[in-house]
This record gives structure tokens, C-alpha cells and sequence, in this order.
């Protein structure tokens, strides 16, 4: 089986609305129903969980009947930082040790058939995948001093995104690791947190499209698509 678990646990303040960005409506409908659209209709997606800010669960909830998400099978409420909701959000789904569960971001709604797919296909592989892009620019960074600088070959260079997808075993073994050693505990998010504790993940192609809404710019891009 595989499940989507989708994150819509944030405030996102950049924005400056009267709500968390992600219940915005553009085109008729908050930004988190574009994107739990996408995996409604993914044909390999089986189940949809939500993880979402607290006080807004009855609302997500009410999206399964309003817009025909018959997927939508569970919505809990976030935790302080992005692992403590995903495990709460892996824990809610019942899943059993082979099953995938693809992550990603309420706020990407512009995630495509074809990203969903690579990741799927590269987790059956490797029990793993990051959806990335590779950079178009270099990168520098900078050491103490004003002039000290330091650069990444940008062949080798990615951007990393969501959607993410693990095994739910991998998920387990790894939450389980960073309760024994701390390492990865304070990571932002749960890709990094694998390759701080050396658990195999390859990376995915993903799309340039694929755009996290974070601020009014992005807002207004999506809007233009309307």
C-alpha cells in the first residue's frame, strides 16, 4: 500500500494573511485541496493522511465530502517542528513495514503525476528518495573572513524538495536510531535526518514547477494560473 502524508502544520507568517497560507483560496479552493488533488488523483496513491495546524483539523476534515476527497482518511494535529509531524502523522496511518509512504508539502500544489511517480519508483529501489532538482547556479560559501570563500561544483549540486517517499520500515528504523544515539534529532526535515544516520536514500527527479508557496509572489504566481 502506499500512503500520502501530506504537511499542512504551518502558520506561514511571510505571507501576511488572516490565515495559515495553506487554507488561502486561489481558483476557488484553499491551496492545500490543489495540492490533495494531485494524490487523489495519482493512481498508485491507495490513502491520504493530513498532518495539520491545530484548530483547523475539523475544517481539513470536512474537505473529504466538499471536494470529493475520498482518499482523505485520517487529519491529525501537528507537532512543534516538521519530524515531530511527520511521526505523528506516520503513527496515524497504521501502516505495515513494506508499505511507502510518500511526504510533501500542503504548500506545493503544483507537484505533478510524473514527480509523484520518480519517487515512488525510486523508493521501491532504494527504500528511499528525495525529490531534487539539480542547481543552475553556483553556490558559494563563506568561511570567517570576508574573503574566504569556498564553492560546490555545481554538476554535483541538488536541490532538495518534497515529494519524499520511505518505507515505513526505513521511517521506524530511523525515528528509532535518533531516539537511541540524538543523531538527527534536531534536523529540519526528515531527508536530512536519514543521511545523518547513514540510512541509504538516492535522489529523485523532480520539476522546477514544483513550488513551495511561502510568501505573496508566490501566491500571486499561483493565482496567474487562474
Amino acid at each position: 500500500m502506499i500512503h500520502a502524508l501530506i504537511l499542512a502544520g504551518g502558520i506561514g507568517t511571510r505571507v501576511g494573511a488572516d490565515k495559515p497560507k495553506q487554507f488561502i483560496e486561489i481558483g476557488g479552493k484553499p491551496i492545500l485541496v490543489h495540492t490533495l488533488e494531485k494524490f487523489q488523483r495519482h493512481p498508485l496513491i491507495d490513502r491520504i493522511a493530513v498532518v495539520c495546524v491545530e484548530g483547523w483539523e475539523e475544517e481539513v476534515r470536512s474537505y473529504r465530502q466538499t471536494y470529493g476527497l475520498s482518499k482523505l482518511e485520517s487529519v491529525v494535529t501537528g507537532g512543534r517542528t516538521a519530524l515531530e509531524s511527520i511521526r505523528r502523522g506516520v503513527d496515524s496511518l497504521g501502516s505495515s513495514k513494506e508499505d511507502i509512504i510518500v511526504i510533501h508539502d500542503g504548500v506545493r500544489p503544483l507537484v505533478d503525476e510524473k514527480t509523484i511517480t520518480n519517487v515512488i519508483i525510486d523508493c521501491r529501489r532504494y527504500g528511499g528518495a528525495i525529490s531534487a532538482v539539480p542547481l543552475i547556479e553556483h553556490v558559494f560559501f563563506k568561511g570567517e573572513e570576508e574573503t574566504d570563500l569556498h564553492y560546490i561544483p555545481r554538476e554535483n549540486a541538488y536541490r532538495t524538495v518534497t515529494p519524499q517517499a520511505y518505507t515505513d520500515a526505513k521511517i521506524q528504523r530511523a525515528f528509532r536510531k535518533s531516539d537511541e544515539t540524538g543523531i538527527g534529532a534536531n534536523a529540519p526535515f526528515i531527508g536530512i535526518m536519514m543521511v545523518d544516520l547513514g540510512e541509504p536514500v538516492c535522489l529523485s527527479q523532480g520539476s522546477e514547477e514544483n513550488v513551495k508557496i511561502t510568501d505573496p509572489k508566490d501566491i500571486n504566481y499561483f493565482k496567474s494560473m487562474f
